[in-house]
C-alpha cells in the first residue's frame, strides 16, 4: 500500500503540462493549456489542462483527472504500475516492500532497464547506419522508391544493419553491453564451437518494434537488394525470435505512434505490413498499426479493444488478405469490437494503391468501408461463383458468423443479403442451409447431436457484447455536464472566483458567502475548499473531486478547475461586488414568504406570532434598502 502522503508528493512533484505534453499538442491560453482531447475524435480543441491545480478537463467528452489518472486511462495502466512510473520520474521513494520482495523487485527492475537498454544502443545504432554506413545506400533507395520521407523514417526509427557479421556485436561490446543478454534479446546469435557471437541481422533495412510505451522491445528486418548483384535466396523479413521482451502475437507494431490519435478517433486501422504502415502513416493515416509475422491473435484483438471502438481492416487485395479477415472476424467480434473492411484491388497493398491513386482516394474506401459480415457474405459468394456446391458449402459457413450476431433485424438483413449475392430467390432454403452451418458448427464444437429445433438466432450468452452498450466516458447521470444547469448562476460565479483564488475563502468578502449559499451543491463545494485551506494552505484539485464524488455540480466543478478566468483583483471585484447582490437576491426570495407566514398567522389568531414576524420583515425590509444603496451590515 502506498501512503496518501506519498501519491500527494507525487502528484505535487509531477509537471503535468510536461507529462501530457508528450502525447497531446498543447498551446498556452491564459494559465491553462490546450489541446485536442486524447480520448475522443475533435477538430476543436477542447482539452485544458491547469498546471498549478495539476488537473485536466475536456468540455468535449468530460474526461478529466490528475497525472495518476491520466496515463491509468491513456495507457491502460494499473494504479500501482503509474505510481511506480511517475515516482521514478519526479524522484519521490516509494515505500519499501518486505525485503525479499524488494531484492527481486529490485533485481527484476534491474534486468529490464539493462536490456531496454541494450535494446536502445542497437536501435540508435541502425538508425547511425542508414546514414553512415557505405552499404546503406541500398536501403536509403529503397524508402525513396516506396517515397517514405525523412519525418517518417526518424518517426518510426528506421535504421541499416550493415552487411557484416560482427558489426553490431563489437558495438555493443564496446558500449559494455552483455553478448550472452543481446542473444537472450535476440539481436545476436552464439557461433557453433562457441567462438563468440554473429550479428543476427545483416544488410537488411530495420523496424524497431516497441511496447505501448516506447521502448524497442523487437526487430524487423527486410530484405534488401544484394550489393554484389548476387540475388541469393533469402527470407523478405527476419523478425526478432520471442524472448523476454517480445512476444509476438501480444505486440502490434506501430502502437507507440498510434495510440493517442486511435484514442481520439475512437478507431484503429489495421494493415498487414511494415512498409505499408509507415507508408499509411506518412499520408495522414497515423492511427495504423500492424502484427509483426503473424495473423490477428485474440491478444492482439484485446489490446485493439484497449485503444479503440472501431477497427478498419486495411489487408492486401489477394487471396491471403481475404483469409486473413476470416480469421480475423471471430477475433474483433469476441472483442465487442465494431469492425469493417476496406477491399483493395487485386494485387494491390496499402502502400501500393496510396502511391497509384494518393490518400484522398484511400480514405474515400476508408470512409465507404463495408462492415465485417457485410463484406464476409460478399466475399464468400464472389469466391464461390458458378459452383453450385460450393456455393451450398459457402451458405453454410457464414451460418456460425451470422448466429453471433445479437440483432434480430441485422440478423434478417443479413439473411437477405445472403440471398442476393448467392442469387438465391428462396428465403427459406438460404435460412435452412445458414441453419445447417450452425448446427454442424456446435456439433463438432460440443461432439455432440445437436437440437432439431435450433436456428440462426444467437443462444443466450453466445453473442459478444456490442460495443455501442457500453457508456461513454464519464457519462454516469450524477457527473453528466447537464447538471450544472440546475446551480444558480450567480452562485456558480462566486464559488468560481473562490475556486480561481483559494486564498479569498477566509476572506472579508467571503465572510458571508457560505450562509448565503443556497445551493447545497455549491455551499458543500465551498465548505471543502475552507477545509483544504485551512489544513493545508491550498486546494488539491484530484482530492477535492473525489471527495465530491456525489455532489450534483460535480461536472461543472471539473470543468471549472480546469480554466482559470480570474486574477486576484478579479476575483475580489467579484466577490465584493457579488456577495451583496447574492444577500440582496435571497432577502427578495425571503419577504413573500414571510409575508404568507404574518398572514397565515393573523388567521390563526397567534397575533404575538405575527407581530415577531413583522419585527423580522421590517428588519430584512431595512437590510435590503442598505444593500441596494451599496452598504454593508
Amino acid at each position: 500500500m502506498i501512503p496518501d502522503e506519498t501519491i500527494a508528493d507525487i502528484r505535487q512533484r509531477t509537471d503535468l503540462v510536461a507529462l501530457i505534453g508528450q502525447h497531446v499538442a498543447l498551446k498556452k491560453v491564459g494559465t491553462s493549456f490546450r489541446g485536442l482531447c486524447p480520448f475522443h475524435q475533435e477538430k476543436t480543441p477542447s482539452f485544458y489542462v491547469h498546471p498549478h491545480r495539476r488537473f485536466y478537463h475536456c468540455f468535449g467528452c468530460g474526461a478529466s483527472g490528475d497525472a495518476f489518472k491520466f496515463l491509468m486511462e491513456l495507457e491502460q495502466m494499473s494504479f500501482p504500475q503509474v505510481a511506480r512510473e511517475l515516482a521514478e520520474r519526479c524522484g519521490v521513494e516509494l515505500p519499501e516492500e518486505d525485503a525479499p520482495a524488494q531484492r527481486e523487485r529490485n533485481r527484476h527492475r534491474a534486468r529490464m532497464d539493462r536490456w531496454v537498454g541494450i535494446m536502445e544502443a542497437a536501435t540508435e545504432f541502425y538508425m547511425e547506419q542508414l546514414h553512415a554506413h557505405p552499404s546503406a545506400r541500398v536501403a536509403r533507395e529503397a524508402l525513396s522508391a516506396r517515397s517514405i520521407g525523412a519525418d517518417a523514417t526518424k518517426k518510426f526509427r528506421l535504421g541499416y544493419a550493415p552487411d557484416g557479421w560482427e558489426a553490431l556485436s563489437q558495438h555493443l561490446k564496446r558500449r559494455g553491453c552483455s553478448l550472452d543478454e543481446a542473444e537472450m534479446l535476440g539481436l545476436v546469435g552464439k557461433r557453433r564451437g562457441g567462438g563468440g557471437h554473429y550479428d543476427r541481422f545483416r544488410h537488411r533495412l530495420m523496424f524497431p518494434v516497441t511496447d505501448s510505451s516506447g521502448h524497442t522491445v523487437a526487430f524487423s528486418g527486410r530484405a534488401l537488394d544484394p550489393l554484389d548483384g548476387d540475388a541469393a535466396a533469402t527470407a523478405k523479413y527476419i523478425n526478432s525470435p520471442e524472448g523476454p521482451l517480445f512476444k509476438k502475437g501480444d505486440v502490434l507494431f506501430g502502437l507507440h505512434q498510434a495510440r493517442v490519435v486511435a484514442r481520439r478517433r475512437g478507431e484503429l486501422l489495421v494493415c498487414e505490413g511494415n512498409f505499408d504502415l509507415v507508408a499509411l502513416s506518412q499520408a495522414g493515416f497515423e492511427h495504423v498499426v500492424a502484427p509483426l509475422g503473424t495473423a490477428l491473435t485474440e491478444a492482439h484483438a484485446k489490446l485493439l479493444r484497449r485503444y479503440a471502438e472501431r477497427v478498419v481492416l486495411l489487408f492486401d487485395g489477394d487471396k491471403a488478405g481475404r483469409r486473413a479477415v476470416r480469421r480475423a472476424s471471430p477475433l474483433l467480434l469476441a472483442e465487442g469490437l465494431s469492425a469493417n473492411v476496406v477491399p483493395l484491388p487485386a494485387g494491390d497493398d496499402p502502400d501500393s494503391f496510396l502511391r497509384a491513386n494518393g490518400a484522398e482516394s484511400l480514405q474515400n474506401r476508408v470512409d465507404a468501408a463495408l462492415g465485417i459480415t457485410e463484406y464476409l457474405i460478399d466475399d464468400a459468394a464472389a469466391e464461390a461463383a458458378g459452383d453450385p456446391r460450393a456455393r451450398a458449402e459457402a451458405i453454410e459457413k457464414l451460418g456460425p458468423l451470422l448466429a453471433s450476431v445479437a440483432n434480430p433485424v441485422e440478423v434478417r438483413l443479413y439473411v437477405e443479403r445472403v440471398a442476393r449475392r448467392f442469387e438465391i430467390g428462396d428465403l427459406d432454403a438460404v435460412r435452412r442451409q445458414l441453419r445447417r452451418g450452425v448446427v454442424l458448427e456446435r456439433r463438432g464444437a460440443a461432439g455432440r447431436r445437436a437440437g432439431p429445433d435450433q436456428t440462426v438466432r444467437p443462444q443466450r450468452g453466445d453473442a459478444p457484447q456490442r460495443h455501442n452498450s457500453r457508456p461513454r466516458h464519464n457519462s454516469s447521470p450524477k457527473t453528466r455536464p447537464a447538471d450544472s444547469a440546475q446551480v444558480p448562476h450567480m452562485q456558480r460565479e462566486l464559488v468560481a472566483a473562490i475556486l480561481d483564488q483559494p486564498e479569498l475563502v477566509r476572506s472579508e468578502q467571503a465572510a458571508d458567502l457560505g450562509e448565503l449559499l443556497t445551493s447545497p451543491d455549491l455551499r458543500a463545494i465551498f465548505q471543502a475548499v475552507l477545509r483544504m485551506v485551512e489544513q493545508q494552505g491550498e486546494v488539491d484539485a484530484s482530492a477535492l473531486i473525489d471527495g465530491l464524488q456525489h455532489n450534483r455540480a460535480l461536472a461543472w466543478l471539473r470543468g471549472r478547475l480546469a480554466v482559470q478566468q480570474h486574477d486576484l483583483p478579479e476575483a475580489e471585484q467579484v466577490l465584493r461586488d457579488g456577495v451583496p447582490r447574492l444577500a440582496q437576491q435571497n432577502i427578495a426570495q425571503e419577504l413573500p414568504k414571510m409575508q404568507r407566514r404574518i398572514l397565515e398567522a393573523r388567521r390563526g389568531g397567534e397575533e404575538s406570532v405575527a407581530l415577531e414576524l413583522t419585527r423580522e420583515y421590517m428588519a430584512l425590509s431595512r437590510s435590503a434598502h442598505r444593500l441596494k444603496q451599496g452598504t454593508t451590515r
